[in-house]
């Protein structure tokens, strides 16, 4: 009979519990998932240049979507510094028609820094613009 060899690549702690979740990847596979993710985001700037930067409607879902992904993927996996940054990337996609996921991009982020304690992550340029903007909306 032949013997068979298991190596453990990934593990979860807290599964049951969305907010408490984490994901435990073996370095290479984390690599693995990220470039997947990072094909994705390049495939939007490829396109977003290609278009000489005009967001379509349709576009714009599709670079939220991307970025919230990677987000997502980032908190979960312990990063929550570079997932809040992310949240904001996908809010920077939101135009007119947009106006609420805008606004739940940024709550999200703004929910999560309080959470992780990574507040110093809104002093950073491209998410202090995005929520001067906000701010400004939500005051209106």
């Amino acid at each position: 009979m032949m013997e068979r060899k298991y190596q453990l690549v990934a593990w979860t702690e807290n599964s049951a519990d969305t907010e408490k979740a984490r994901l435990y990847l073996l370095p290479s596979l984390e690599s693995e998932v990220k470039a997947s993710l990072f094909n994705d985001l390049k495939a939007i700037h490829q396109e977003e240049y290609r278009s000489n930067g005009f967001i379509s409607l349709d576009f714009a879902q599709r670079g939220i979507r991307a970025y919230e992904n990677m987000a997502r993927f980032e908190i979960l996996t312990g990063h929550f510094g570079t997932g809040i940054r992310y949240l904001f990337f996908a809010a920077r996609f939101c135009n007119g028609k947009l106006r609420h996921e805008f606004v739940r991009l940024c709550n999200e982020a703004l929910r999560l820094a309080k959470k992780y304690r990574r507040e110093d992550v809104l002093n950073e340029r491209t998410p202090k613009m995005i929520l001067e903007i906000y701010y400004d909306h939500v005051a209106a």
